[in-house]
């Protein structure tokens, strides 16, 4: 961990509010998630459920399983942090090591040799590999009658790397790298979400026209 603060080090830049939807694009990610127990102790996973579900402000949900150590420390605590990693293999790598099953109390950044930045706001760590951070309190929970619960909660505070975001707080995607995950069915494999293609929409009628005016809205608004 040290060798990768000391030869890797990019500052991290605390976003405002107003680019705190744009930071989480697309809108559903590949999720490391940071909690603390109540004694304080780190815990990280992954999640391939984790979407921005509101604009402004900005909410973020995912689901995990009850009994296991991050639904368990969101009720101890009330806090969570969204750490979105990059498609890069080494890193991917140390995303499947947080998504194994230890026991309570261990830190899996550890195991996965990953490296704990302090929270800007909240107690659960940043991970220094991810280029992005959002952290959240939570609202609201939902379990469902399969043993999941639904987490959702709103942004308190955002941090990325200095080299990821344009002046204007929107991402660069050839360095943000973001990444979906493909599910269990095909033997844990990940999908690039980084390649981007702006298309025009070739319809004329009165609903395309207030789309683009409430599009105008909203961007002037943020």
């Amino acid at each position: 961990m040290q060798n990768f603060m000391e030869n890797n080090m990019v500052r991290k830049l605390d976003q405002p509010p107003k680019y705190w939807d744009r930071l989480f694009a697309p809108s559903s990610c590949l999720a490391m998630i940071t909690t603390v127990d109540a004694q304080g102790r780190p815990n990280a996973a992954s999640y391939g459920t984790c979407t921005r579900v509101h604009h402004e402000p900005v909410y973020i949900a995912f689901t995990t399983t009850i009994g296991k150590d991050t639904a368990n420390n969101v009720f101890a605590t009330g806090e969570f942090t969204v750490n979105l990693p990059r498609w890069e293999r080494d890193v991917l790598e140390k995303v499947r090591i947080c998504g194994l099953s230890f026991p309570p109390g261990v830190n899996e950044l550890e195991k996965a040799g990953l490296t704990s930045l302090p929270g800007r706001v909240l107690r659960p760590p940043r991970i220094a590999e991810c280029p992005r951070h959002f952290e959240c309190k939570v609202e609201w929970t939902r379990e469902f009658a399969n043993g999941r619960l639904m987490v959702c909660g709103p942004v308190v505070a955002a941090s990325v790397d200095e080299d990821s975001v344009d002046k204007d707080g929107y991402v660069l995607w050839d360095r943000v790298m973001s990444a979906h995950y493909t599910g269990a069915p095909y033997s844990n494999g990940f999908v690039a979400a980084f390649q981007t293609m702006w298309v025009d929409r070739p319809y004329d009628g009165p609903e395309g026209a207030a789309y683009d005016l409430n599009e105008k809205k909203m961007l002037k608004e943020i």
